[in-house]
């Protein structure tokens, strides 16, 4: 690790915090964040959330983003890890294993939560420890996604997710 570098543990996540990101860990009730055009909240239940970014993230976001993607510029990133009740993790739709490297071939447009023009997303499920998540990342530029991609890898390889302790209701 850098000396530049701190590490940032929570939940039983954690991961590297590059100069520039701005990384949070945070178990939340439920988001306090409207989806666009909606009366209700976005997001889950009692379940840990990471964040991280390249530019600041604001206090009131959803749990895939909403409230910061939007104002994304072209070279920011966004990147969430959320995790589902752990039963997720039985089906068909969780890979085993935590993805450490994405390609640019993965990101798509049409992959975020709402499309935004210019921009590119990726998600991927999978289980860890019996835990179950989703890997959530947005691209500033779809143009530039080759290069994004590069930065997205180094901070997801940095990623380490803990079994809970089924006596700490807390981790």
């Amino acid at each position: 690790m850098s000396t530049l570098t701190r590490r940032l543990a929570a939940h039983g996540l954690s991961i590297e915090v590059f100069p520039g990101w701005d990384v949070r860990i945070e178990r939340r009730e439920q988001s306090s964040t409207p989806a666009p055009g909606s009366p209700w909240p976005v997001g889950g239940f009692v379940h840990p959330v990471l964040h991280a970014a390249t530019s600041t993230l604001p206090p009131d976001r959803g749990d895939y983003g909403s409230g910061y993607v939007e104002t994304m510029r072209p070279l920011d990133v966004f990147v969430a890890l959320v995790e589902f009740d752990h039963e997720a993790g039985d089906t068909a739709m969780f890979d085993e294993g935590l993805p450490t490297a994405l390609q640019a071939s993965e990101f798509h447009p049409e992959a975020q939560q709402r499309v935004i023009p210019g921009m590119c997303g990726s998600q991927r499920f999978f289980a860890e420890h019996g835990r179950a998540f989703c890997l959530y990342v947005v691209l500033g530029s779809w143009v530039q996604r080759h290069q994004l991609v590069q930065a997205v890898n180094r901070l997801v390889a940095t990623i380490r997710i803990d079994p809970l302790d089924p006596l700490d209701p807390t981790s």
